[in-house]
């Protein structure tokens, strides 16, 4: 039974001393191996070109006098010669044409009243509705309105909508020289009686 427990005793330092030369033969292993090349790193993005920006909503040439409200009509128009309304910039907008004053006034003041509806129909839902709206619209070769944007303070979506589906149907005289942009501010409050 003694020679039992001295051969077991020395067990343990043979299983101790193999685990250890495993070990040194890992880790010489493991440092002995090539190491991957590391990958080159990336250039770096070349530096930007410069370009001018460039507002598409930039204020047009000509911004019609709008009346305090827009629900009421405006007094006959004066007899000015015919002015340049719009050239706008790069891109949808891009026109060189021209509309006569007097006839650009006078299709909006033809519409004002349906504007002003589209504005009463929500200020039914929204009492303290008020803010300006700009309205701005391509007016195509032939007279026709291609294409209508809007922005202002208003900030009601469904006003917005309204003048735009209206705006499309609008007619104007052929502009000159191509198509035309126009911006059209409306200012909207409730009546006071």
């Amino acid at each position: 039974m003694a020679e039992t427990a001295k051969s077991g005793g020395n067990l343990k330092y043979i299983v101790g001393g193999l685990l250890a030369l495993v070990g040194a033969i890992g880790v010489f292993w493991f440092l002995s191996r090539p190491t991957p090349a590391a990958a080159p790193a990336p250039p770096p993005p070349p530096p930007p070109a410069t370009a001018e920006r460039v507002n598409p909503m930039a204020e047009p040439d000509l911004i019609l006098d709008e009346p305090k409200d827009a629900g009421k009509p405006e007094e006959a128009a004066s007899t000015e010669k015919p002015k340049r309304v719009v050239k706008e910039v790069r891109g949808e907008w891009d026109c060189e044409g021209d509309l006569a004053r007097a006839s650009l006034q006078s299709v909006i003041d033809s519409n004002r009243s349906q504007v002003r509806s589209c504005y009463e129909r929500r200020l039914k839902v929204n009492n303290v509705l008020q803010g300006d709206l700009k309205l701005k619209i391509k007016v195509a070769p032939s007279g026709q309105v291609s294409a209508t944007a809007i922005s202002g303070t208003l900030k009601d979506n469904e006003v917005f909508s309204c003048v735009r589906g209206i705006a499309a149907g609008w007619k104007f005289p052929p502009p000159q020289n191509g198509c035309a942009v126009v911006q059209i501010p409306f200012q909207f409050s409730p009546k006071t009686n």
